[in-house]
């Protein structure tokens, strides 16, 4: 085998001891998977993740990993993918702002791959914890070169294929081709074609999960991949973000990038944020409604402006909705949050959400330009129906380690999506065994969190 960052990444990726992290990061780690899991199991309530992961759109056999929030047990690549469509339905997963992308996007095929094994959970964590910073220092080099050129990270692809590599009990070597072989697996996403708000979206997650799944299964059956694809200069980071910043690999086991992983307390893209919680603030404050704001001008980055300035026109998508500034902020104002429940056929089209999104502007602030990405911030001016005005901003939205979820809110948006589909005991059993750090197998976790074998699904 070669030198260079894959080599490199392999051979952290395989050597990474369980007690190498520190607790704090192993900590941090459940909460990421436990966030994943309960996003997941919610967004198997989205007609759009029902259509692409409905039967005749997978394998059905052999029977090897559980979709969550489902009675079915698919092929470990398409249990991937159809878990990977879920968590990123409703815009409620995690992101690290450093790399532009969703980190747990790598998460489903490490899951698939641990319970073909038959690992525990302290063994799938510490395999978590390797992809993660892998695909973290991958969404690095490529953040944000690859935003102008119009490329969404797939980082997560390659952190996916190192850890689910790992976690089907594989060293260096193999990780080192699964690694090497999502250069021909990967798919070649466009920011446009993400934002654009067409309901196959969530097909872009699953592809990426797809890839590390398949990554690691032939990397199993003795297939080699190419140990140029993450440093070659007409390899993808080279072609998707033009001048790619170094891979930081020589840090590996020293800093620990999932801890400035965030967490989101709204159901929608990361770059709304702010704005969404500037107005529920502002509006708590003041006692205003939707009704009583008469406009309302958004500032934000360039990057926010250019990726979620979407208006919306008549009863969006769920898509559309999730990465509309508009849509969002007033959701927000008009429920004082935005949870994936809020994205029902019904809820799209209430007039009330409508009707104030119709009356937000946004526009980039200079000053708010130059505090990204150290910052993703947003500053609101409202105009109310007795023409006062009112402006508030946010510097750092609830949800990563400088202003965090207060506590509780992790587990209670977990049990908020789970609940209603396995029911509170198991939803329970499943938080307090990923929180607990216990070494209990993975597939215990996945039992709570699936029905019955062959259990139909409820309709959205």
């Amino acid at each position: 085998m070669s030198g260079g960052p894959v080599r490199a990444f392999a051979r952290f990726t395989g050597g990474l001891g369980r007690d190498d992290p520190p607790e704090a990061v192993r900590a941090y780690a459940r909460r990421l998977l436990l966030d994943f899991l309960g996003t997941a199991v919610g967004g198997r309530s989205s007609a759009e993740v029902r259509a692409l992961t409905g039967p005749g759109q997978l394998g059905e056999a052999p029977h090897e990993a559980g979709v969550l929030g489902t009675g079915r047990v698919l092929p470990a690549a398409d249990a991937a993918f159809a878990n990977g469509c879920a968590a990123d339905a409703y815009e409620h997963q995690d992101g690290y702002r450093f790399g532009g992308f969703h980190p747990s996007h790598l998460i489903p095929p490490v899951l698939a791959l641990a319970q073909v094994r038959g690992a525990t959970l302290g063994e799938l964590v510490t395999a978590v914890i390797a992809g993660y910073e892998v695909a973290d220092r991958i969404g690095e080099a490529l953040h944000p070169g690859a935003t102008p050129r119009g490329w969404f990270p797939t980082a997560a692809a390659y952190g996916g294929a190192a850890a689910a590599a790992r976690a089907a009990g594989g060293g260096a070597d193999r990780i080192e081709r699964a690694l090497g072989l999502v250069a021909f697996h990967v798919p070649a996403v466009t920011l446009e074609s993400i934002f654009a708000g067409v309901t196959g979206k969530p097909a872009f997650a699953g592809q990426i999960a797809r890839t590390g799944a398949w990554a690691a299964l032939a990397s199993g059956a003795g297939l080699a991949g190419w140990d140029g694809v993450l440093d070659h200069p007409r390899g993808p980071l080279a072609l998707m973000a033009g001048e790619p910043r170094p891979l930081s690999v020589d840090d590996l086991g020293e800093r620990w990038s999932l801890t400035e992983v965030h967490q989101k307390r709204f159901a929608a893209c990361r770059h709304t944020h702010a704005a969404a919680q500037a107005a529920v603030e502002l509006a708590t404050a003041r006692g205003l409604g939707p009704g009583d704001l008469r406009s309302v001008e958004a500032e934000v980055y360039d990057v926010a402006a250019e990726l979620v300035d979407r208006p919306v026109h008549g009863a969006p998508t769920a898509a559309a909705a999730t990465l509309s500034l508009q849509y969002v902020l007033a959701c927000a104002v008009r429920h004082g949050t935005v949870h994936g429940s809020h994205y029902t056929p019904e809820r799209l089209a209430d007039p009330d959400v409508l009707a104030l999104a119709s009356r937000v502007r946004v526009r980039t602030a200079p000053d708010l330009q130059a505090a990204y990405p150290e910052s993703t911030p947003a500053r609101i001016t409202v105009t109310t129906a007795d023409g006062e005005r009112f402006t508030h901003g946010v510097d750092v939205p609830v949800g990563d380690g400088r202003s965090p979820l207060e506590e509780g809110e992790a587990e209670a948006k977990f049990l908020a999506y789970t609940e209603p589909v396995v029911g509170a005991d198991a939803a329970r059993a499943a938080l307090d065994a990923v929180l607990s750090g216990e070494d209990v197998p993975v597939t215990e976790v996945i039992a709570a969190l699936t029905l019955p074998v062959g259990a139909r699904e409820e309709a959205p």
